[in-house]
């Protein structure tokens, strides 16, 4: 299918990042252009998560009773970018469509804060979540788009690995799950489409402190045991990079016997999830998860 046209609207839009100088700066530019927009009137109560190092900021969104069944929501951004403030307009709305309580996480970015402290955030902001909203008997659903993708992947790993039973299903916006691949769709679509091969290659030399950590499971959850996961709703993108490699783990889960339901969407580029305002697909997408969560919540 041709390139979506309000998509290549958007290829117009996105700023150029010059990857060398000021990260803070880079970010600030990356931050505000994707957290610009407007934004659906919600209650929402910022929090202090406990990691097992420290503290990071969450922000609980209530589209429906404070009660409700809990989404966690990992942002994307290369483990570099991004952050609960540039993704506030995008968890509104699958909180409202969703009915449900999402907790956007904060968790720690790199370079700074390299492999695996980010996936340490992610699982810590789990087992505080236990301890103190769910119960030992509680159930939350994980999800994330790209480096956020990764860590709801790699999360529903740690769950199954460590017998916890905590994560109820995943749902995996083009997600970055083997971060050594060389697959089609990065030869194809690695330059003009937003996310680069040159943008992904300074992203893992950001996140990882050498390459061997790359194939970790934890770190490339295409390379763990996929037996015995959590069910798992995977949405990739015609022209994405990362497109191959997500659809891959979804066979891949369920070649090992789990429920995996796959969605390309035909035109997009990476990232059209956090363009809804501009693309339909986006805000579709954003519906389509908010579905499956509430269905599998409310089956369990």
């Amino acid at each position: 299918m041709p390139l979506d046209p309000d998509v290549k609207k958007i290829l117009s839009m996105i700023p150029k990042l010059e990857l060398k100088g000021d990260l803070n700066e880079i970010r600030r530019v990356h931050d505000s252009f994707f957290g610009s927009g407007d934004k659906i009137s919600m209650r929402t109560k910022d929090a202090v998560i406990k990691v097992r190092d420290g503290e990071i900021m969450g922000r609980f969104y209530y589209g429906g009773e404070e009660n409700s069944p809990i989404l966690v929501y990992y942002h994307g951004g290369g483990f570099v970018f991004g952050s609960v403030e540039s993704y506030d307009g995008l968890v509104r709305l699958l909180a409202k469509e969703s009915g449900m309580t999402v907790l956007s996480v904060g968790y720690r970015l790199a370079p700074e804060h390299k492999y695996p402290i980010p996936v340490n955030d992610a699982w810590d902001t789990l087992m505080w979540l236990r301890e103190n909203h769910l119960g030992d008997s509680g159930k939350v659903c994980v999800a994330g788009d790209s480096a956020g993708g990764n860590l709801a992947a790699v999360v529903s790993q740690i769950d199954r690995d460590k017998d916890q039973g905590i994560v109820g299903c995943q749902c995996l916006i083009y997600p970055a799950v083997n971060m050594v691949d060389n697959s089609p769709s990065i030869r194809e679509y690695g330059d003009g489409y937003f996310l680069t091969k040159d943008l992904m290659n300074w992203f893992g030399l950001a996140y990882f402190s050498s390459g061997r950590e790359a194939i970790q499971p934890y770190a490339s959850p295409a390379f763990g045991k996929l037996e015995n996961l959590p069910s798992a709703l995977v949405i990739t993108a015609e022209y994405d990079p990362l497109r191959d490699q997500g659809e891959t783990y979804h066979h891949m889960m369920r070649e090992a016997g789990n429920e995996s339901v796959l969605v390309r969407y035909m035109g997009m580029i990476h990232g059209f999830v956090s363009f809804y305002q501009l693309v339909r697909a986006g805000r579709d997408a954003i519906s389509q998860v908010a579905g499956y969560v509430r269905a599998k919540m409310l089956k369990s």
